[in-house]
């Protein structure tokens, strides 16, 4: 038997990353006075950057206002 220790692995939200190449992009409307989005597809795109946000983002920022700009604009 193995040693090795069970680790979950990444979360990829694989209903957004392998949609077919045919199939017609959710719309999300997001309110820019506010910056929220609005929508039947505001779950999954809030899940969609949680995602990408822990991926790209250490883990040393207390909060997000303390993640570089540039580093925001890239994710």
């Amino acid at each position: 038997p193995s040693t090795l220790k069970r680790t979950r692995k990444a979360t990829r939200l694989r209903s957004l990353a392998t949609r077919p190449v045919r199939a017609e992009r959710p719309l999300i409307h997001v309110d820019p006075a506010t910056r929220k989005a609005d929508g039947p597809h505001k779950k999954k795109l809030r899940t969609y950057l949680g995602i990408i946000t822990r991926d790209k983002v250490d883990v040393t920022y207390e909060n997000w206002k303390q993640v570089p700009t540039a580093q925001k604009d890239l994710i």
